[in-house]
C-alpha cells in the first residue's frame, strides 16, 4: 500500500473514531454504519465510499444482499463477515481488518451490539 493510500485509510479511521453522535442523528445503527464502513461502501452502501477506488477489489454492494439471496437477508453471513469468521480478502487480515479494532473483543456484549446494529441498519436498505 502506498504512502498516500495508507495515509488516507488513516484518516478516514481516525474520523470514524472521533465522528461526533449530534441530537441530530438519533439513528444509532446508522451512525455506526457511516463510521465503521461508509469510508469503502458508501453512505448509500452502494460501494462507492471515498476509499474505494483505493481498494484492489471494488467494495459489494450492501444494497442487494438480499436480493443477491433470493429475497433473504443474509444475516448470518453479514454477522460473521463483520465478526471475521466470513473473511473477505479486501477488509485485510483480522489482526488489522478494514475497521481496526473498532468491534472490540469478540465476548464483549458491546461488540455484538455494535455488531448488530450495522445488521440493522443493512436490513432497512435493501431493495425491494
Amino acid at each position: 500500500m502506498t504512502s498516500v493510500k495508507r495515509w488516507l485509510v488513516f484518516l478516514c479511521l481516525a474520523l470514524a473514531f472521533l465522528a461526533p453522535v449530534s441530537a441530530q442523528n438519533a439513528d444509532p445503527a446508522k451512525t455506526e454504519y457511516e463510521n465503521s464502513c461508509a469510508a469503502c461502501h458508501g453512505i448509500d452502501a452502494k460501494g462507492d465510499g471515498p476509499l474505494s477506488k483505493e481498494l484492489k477489489t471494488p467494495p459489494s454492494d450492501l444494497t442487494a444482499l438480499a436480493k443477491n439471496n433470493n429475497g433473504v437477508f443474509p444475516y448470518d453471513m453479514v454477522y460473521e463477515t463483520i465478526d471475521g469468521r466470513h473473511t473477505v480478502a479486501s477488509h485485510g487480515t483480522r489482526e488489522m481488518p478494514a475497521w481496526g479494532y473498532r468491534f472490540g473483543p469478540p465476548q464483549a456484549f458491546r461488540y455484538k451490539k455494535r455488531i448488530l446494529s450495522v445488521i440493522d441498519y443493512l436490513k432497512r436498505l435493501q431493495e425491494r
